[in-house]
Protein backbone atom coordinates (compact mmCIF):
# COMPACT_ATOMS: atom_id res chain seq x y z
CA UNK A 1 0.00 0.00 0.00
CA UNK A 2 3.00 2.53 0.61
CA UNK A 3 4.82 1.73 -2.92
CA UNK A 4 1.07 2.36 -4.34
CA UNK A 5 1.28 5.84 -2.67
CA UNK A 6 4.34 6.58 -3.85
CA UNK A 7 3.73 6.02 -7.57
CA UNK A 8 0.22 7.88 -7.42
CA UNK A 9 2.59 10.96 -5.65
CA UNK A 10 5.26 10.68 -8.53
CA UNK A 11 2.95 10.26 -11.34
CA UNK A 12 1.48 13.79 -9.90
CA UNK A 13 4.42 15.35 -9.83
CA UNK A 14 5.35 14.19 -13.20
CA UNK A 15 2.48 15.46 -14.60
CA UNK A 16 2.74 18.71 -12.87
CA UNK A 17 6.51 19.14 -14.37
CA UNK A 18 5.08 18.47 -17.18
CA UNK A 19 2.34 20.76 -17.72
CA UNK A 20 5.22 23.60 -16.76
CA UNK A 21 7.42 22.09 -19.41
CA UNK A 22 4.22 22.48 -21.79
CA UNK A 23 3.97 26.15 -20.72
CA UNK A 24 7.71 27.03 -20.92
CA UNK A 25 7.79 25.33 -24.64
CA UNK A 26 4.54 27.78 -25.04
CA UNK A 27 6.33 30.53 -24.30
CA UNK A 28 9.86 29.79 -25.89
CA UNK A 29 7.94 29.24 -29.32
CA UNK A 30 6.10 31.87 -28.77
CA UNK A 31 8.89 34.04 -28.58
CA UNK A 32 10.38 36.63 -31.53
CA UNK A 33 13.06 38.77 -31.32
CA UNK A 34 12.13 40.71 -34.32
CA UNK A 35 9.28 42.07 -32.14
CA UNK A 36 10.34 41.71 -28.62
CA UNK A 37 7.19 44.19 -27.19
CA UNK A 38 5.05 41.04 -28.06
CA UNK A 39 7.17 38.86 -25.48
CA UNK A 40 4.83 40.05 -23.02
CA UNK A 41 1.88 38.85 -24.39
CA UNK A 42 2.76 35.13 -23.94
CA UNK A 43 2.12 35.49 -20.59
CA UNK A 44 -1.43 35.34 -21.14
CA UNK A 45 -0.99 31.56 -21.90
CA UNK A 46 -0.79 31.37 -17.58
CA UNK A 47 -4.45 30.54 -18.22
CA UNK A 48 -3.53 27.34 -19.62
CA UNK A 49 -0.53 26.96 -17.21
CA UNK A 50 -3.46 27.05 -14.24
CA UNK A 51 -6.11 24.88 -16.68
CA UNK A 52 -3.50 22.74 -16.66
CA UNK A 53 -2.23 22.16 -13.26
CA UNK A 54 -6.10 21.76 -12.81
CA UNK A 55 -6.37 18.76 -14.91
CA UNK A 56 -3.50 17.39 -13.10
CA UNK A 57 -5.71 18.04 -9.77
CA UNK A 58 -8.11 15.83 -11.59
CA UNK A 59 -5.75 13.48 -12.23
CA UNK A 60 -4.68 12.97 -8.96
CA UNK A 61 -8.10 13.43 -7.28
CA UNK A 62 -8.98 9.93 -9.37
CA UNK A 63 -6.04 8.15 -8.55
CA UNK A 64 -6.81 9.25 -4.68
CA UNK A 65 -9.91 7.62 -4.73
CA UNK A 66 -9.17 5.15 -6.66
CA UNK A 67 -6.61 4.09 -3.67
CA UNK A 68 -9.47 5.17 -1.61
CA UNK A 69 -11.80 2.40 -3.05
CA UNK A 70 -9.17 -0.15 -3.41
CA UNK A 71 -8.62 0.27 0.22
CA UNK A 72 -12.10 -0.01 0.89
CA UNK A 73 -12.15 -3.17 -1.02
CA UNK A 74 -9.52 -4.51 0.65
CA UNK A 75 -11.20 -3.72 4.46
CA UNK A 76 -14.01 -5.43 2.82
CA UNK A 77 -12.71 -8.83 2.10
CA UNK A 78 -10.58 -8.53 5.54
CA UNK A 79 -13.81 -8.17 7.12
CA UNK A 80 -15.57 -11.01 5.21
CA UNK A 81 -12.90 -13.13 5.90
CA UNK A 82 -12.68 -12.56 9.49
CA UNK A 83 -16.32 -13.15 9.77
CA UNK A 84 -16.26 -16.42 8.01
CA UNK A 85 -13.70 -17.17 10.25
CA UNK A 86 -15.51 -16.40 13.27
CA UNK A 87 -18.61 -18.25 11.69
CA UNK A 88 -16.51 -21.30 11.09
CA UNK A 89 -15.26 -20.93 14.67
CA UNK A 90 -18.85 -20.81 15.96
CA UNK A 91 -19.97 -23.60 14.22
CA UNK A 92 -17.27 -25.44 15.72
CA UNK A 93 -18.14 -24.45 19.13
CA UNK A 94 -21.96 -25.51 18.74
CA UNK A 95 -20.69 -28.83 17.11
CA UNK A 96 -18.51 -29.78 19.79
CA UNK A 97 -21.08 -28.15 22.67
CA UNK A 98 -23.88 -30.36 21.08
CA UNK A 99 -21.74 -33.38 20.98
CA UNK A 100 -20.89 -33.01 24.53
CA UNK A 101 -24.50 -32.64 25.51
CA UNK A 102 -25.25 -35.54 23.71
CA UNK A 103 -22.46 -37.73 25.55
CA UNK A 104 -23.22 -36.89 28.71
CA UNK A 105 -27.24 -37.91 28.03
CA UNK A 106 -25.81 -41.01 26.64
CA UNK A 107 -23.45 -41.82 29.63
CA UNK A 108 -26.35 -41.17 32.17
CA UNK A 109 -28.51 -43.51 30.19
CA UNK A 110 -26.04 -46.52 29.76
CA UNK A 111 -25.60 -46.05 33.69
CA UNK A 112 -29.16 -45.86 34.24
CA UNK A 113 -29.41 -48.86 32.05
CA UNK A 114 -26.68 -50.88 34.16
CA UNK A 115 -28.54 -49.65 37.62
CA UNK A 116 -31.29 -50.78 36.20
CA UNK A 117 -30.09 -54.59 35.10
CA UNK A 118 -27.77 -54.30 38.68
CA UNK A 119 -31.27 -54.19 40.27
CA UNK A 120 -32.84 -57.03 39.13
CA UNK A 121 -33.43 -59.98 41.16
CA UNK A 122 -34.67 -63.29 40.84
CA UNK A 123 -35.15 -66.22 42.75
CA UNK A 124 -34.89 -69.25 41.63
CA UNK A 125 -36.73 -72.97 42.54
CA UNK A 126 -33.40 -74.28 44.42
CA UNK A 127 -34.29 -71.35 46.58
CA UNK A 128 -31.09 -68.81 45.57
CA UNK A 129 -31.83 -65.49 44.44
CA UNK A 130 -30.12 -64.46 41.32
CA UNK A 131 -28.65 -60.61 40.89
CA UNK A 132 -27.79 -58.22 37.97
CA UNK A 133 -27.21 -60.40 34.54
CA UNK A 134 -27.12 -63.53 36.11
CA UNK A 135 -30.54 -63.58 36.32
CA UNK A 136 -30.60 -63.49 32.08
CA UNK A 137 -29.79 -66.95 32.09
CA UNK A 138 -32.67 -67.74 33.99
CA UNK A 139 -35.03 -65.91 31.76
CA UNK A 140 -33.18 -67.76 29.19
CA UNK A 141 -33.99 -71.04 30.19
CA UNK A 142 -37.39 -69.98 31.42
CA UNK A 143 -38.49 -68.84 27.61
CA UNK A 144 -36.58 -71.97 25.93
CA UNK A 145 -38.54 -74.11 28.35
CA UNK A 146 -42.18 -72.10 27.05
CA UNK A 147 -40.58 -72.47 23.46
CA UNK A 148 -40.05 -76.10 23.86
CA UNK A 149 -44.01 -76.87 25.97
CA UNK A 150 -45.90 -74.89 23.04
CA UNK A 151 -43.88 -76.67 19.68
CA UNK A 152 -46.38 -79.39 19.17
CA UNK A 153 -49.68 -76.27 19.90
CA UNK A 154 -47.84 -74.35 17.19
CA UNK A 155 -46.79 -76.65 14.41
CA UNK A 156 -48.98 -75.43 11.81
CA UNK A 157 -47.72 -71.59 12.29
CA UNK A 158 -44.90 -70.27 10.53
CA UNK A 159 -41.55 -69.29 13.04
CA UNK A 160 -42.28 -65.50 13.31
CA UNK A 161 -45.56 -66.71 14.48
CA UNK A 162 -44.29 -69.25 16.72
CA UNK A 163 -41.75 -66.96 18.11
CA UNK A 164 -44.60 -64.23 18.77
CA UNK A 165 -46.90 -66.52 20.36
CA UNK A 166 -44.40 -68.02 22.91
CA UNK A 167 -42.58 -64.92 23.84
CA UNK A 168 -45.61 -62.43 24.65
CA UNK A 169 -47.35 -65.03 27.35
CA UNK A 170 -42.78 -65.42 28.57
CA UNK A 171 -42.59 -61.71 28.99
CA UNK A 172 -46.15 -60.92 30.73
CA UNK A 173 -45.12 -63.11 32.97
CA UNK A 174 -41.62 -61.41 33.21
CA UNK A 175 -42.67 -57.99 32.78
CA UNK A 176 -41.42 -56.55 36.29
CA UNK A 177 -38.03 -57.00 35.25
CA UNK A 178 -37.86 -56.96 31.38
CA UNK A 179 -40.05 -54.15 30.53
CA UNK A 180 -38.19 -51.79 32.49
CA UNK A 181 -35.01 -53.40 30.40
CA UNK A 182 -35.88 -53.45 26.88
CA UNK A 183 -37.83 -49.81 27.42
CA UNK A 184 -34.33 -48.34 28.43
CA UNK A 185 -32.16 -49.88 26.15
CA UNK A 186 -34.28 -49.18 23.34
CA UNK A 187 -34.37 -45.32 24.26
CA UNK A 188 -30.66 -45.49 24.68
CA UNK A 189 -30.39 -46.51 20.77
CA UNK A 190 -33.34 -44.37 20.20
CA UNK A 191 -30.54 -41.15 21.23
CA UNK A 192 -28.11 -42.15 19.32
CA UNK A 193 -29.56 -42.88 15.78
CA UNK A 194 -31.68 -39.19 16.30
CA UNK A 195 -28.44 -37.50 17.58
CA UNK A 196 -26.47 -35.55 14.76
CA UNK A 197 -23.12 -37.04 16.06
CA UNK A 198 -20.68 -38.44 13.08
CA UNK A 199 -19.83 -41.60 14.59
CA UNK A 200 -23.05 -43.16 15.50
CA UNK A 201 -21.56 -46.70 15.60
CA UNK A 202 -19.13 -45.78 17.93
CA UNK A 203 -22.00 -45.13 20.28
CA UNK A 204 -23.91 -47.94 19.30
CA UNK A 205 -20.68 -50.40 19.82
CA UNK A 206 -20.63 -49.22 23.35
CA UNK A 207 -24.48 -50.32 23.63
CA UNK A 208 -23.71 -53.60 22.64
CA UNK A 209 -20.45 -54.22 24.51
CA UNK A 210 -22.11 -53.91 27.90
CA UNK A 211 -24.64 -57.12 26.56
CA UNK A 212 -24.00 -60.19 27.92
CA UNK A 213 -24.57 -63.36 25.43
CA UNK A 214 -28.07 -64.06 27.15
CA UNK A 215 -29.22 -60.38 27.00
CA UNK A 216 -28.90 -60.83 22.62
CA UNK A 217 -30.25 -63.51 22.76
CA UNK A 218 -33.30 -62.26 24.72
CA UNK A 219 -33.08 -58.90 22.71
CA UNK A 220 -33.06 -61.21 19.33
CA UNK A 221 -36.89 -62.54 20.00
CA UNK A 222 -37.81 -59.32 21.83
CA UNK A 223 -37.38 -57.71 18.59
CA UNK A 224 -38.81 -60.42 16.75
CA UNK A 225 -42.13 -59.89 18.65
CA UNK A 226 -44.90 -57.66 18.97
CA UNK A 227 -42.78 -56.31 21.82
CA UNK A 228 -40.21 -54.56 19.43
CA UNK A 229 -40.90 -55.62 15.78
CA UNK A 230 -41.73 -52.18 14.75
CA UNK A 231 -39.35 -49.73 16.21
CA UNK A 232 -36.07 -51.82 17.87
CA UNK A 233 -35.96 -54.46 15.14
CA UNK A 234 -34.97 -51.63 12.28
CA UNK A 235 -32.33 -50.19 14.61
CA UNK A 236 -31.03 -53.55 15.34
CA UNK A 237 -30.67 -54.37 11.75
CA UNK A 238 -29.33 -50.41 11.05
CA UNK A 239 -26.41 -50.65 13.73
CA UNK A 240 -25.58 -54.57 13.42
CA UNK A 241 -26.47 -54.83 17.39
CA UNK A 242 -27.07 -58.71 16.81
CA UNK A 243 -22.96 -59.22 15.77
CA UNK A 244 -22.00 -60.94 18.59
CA UNK A 245 -25.27 -62.76 19.40
CA UNK A 246 -24.02 -66.91 20.25
CA UNK A 247 -25.94 -68.51 17.76
CA UNK A 248 -25.78 -71.64 19.38
CA UNK A 249 -28.33 -70.06 22.04
CA UNK A 250 -30.83 -69.56 19.72
CA UNK A 251 -33.67 -71.89 19.57
CA UNK A 252 -33.85 -72.64 16.14
CA UNK A 253 -30.49 -71.17 14.24
CA UNK A 254 -31.35 -72.21 10.56
CA UNK A 255 -35.11 -70.80 10.84
CA UNK A 256 -34.59 -67.95 13.36
CA UNK A 257 -31.60 -66.11 11.93
CA UNK A 258 -33.06 -64.87 8.47
CA UNK A 259 -35.90 -63.29 10.11
CA UNK A 260 -33.45 -60.24 10.50
CA UNK A 261 -31.75 -59.08 7.56
CA UNK A 262 -27.98 -59.14 7.03
CA UNK A 263 -27.43 -56.09 8.31
CA UNK A 264 -28.15 -56.86 12.47
CA UNK A 265 -25.24 -59.24 12.19
CA UNK A 266 -22.99 -56.45 10.39
CA UNK A 267 -23.08 -57.73 7.07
Amino acid sequence: MGDSKRHESLLFALIVIGVFLAWAATGYFLYDDQDRGTFGDMFGTVNALFSGLAFAGVIYAILLQRRELRLQREELELTRVELQGQKEQLAAQNSTLRKQNFETTFFQLLGLQNDIVNSIDVPTPQGKVLQGRDCFQLFYDRFKEAWGKNLPHHRSHDELERINKTYLPFFESNQSELGHYFRSLYNIVKLIDQSDVEDKRLYTNLVRAQLSSFELVLLFYNSLSDKGSEKFKPLIEKYSLLKTVPRNHLLNPPDHLPLYAEGAYGA
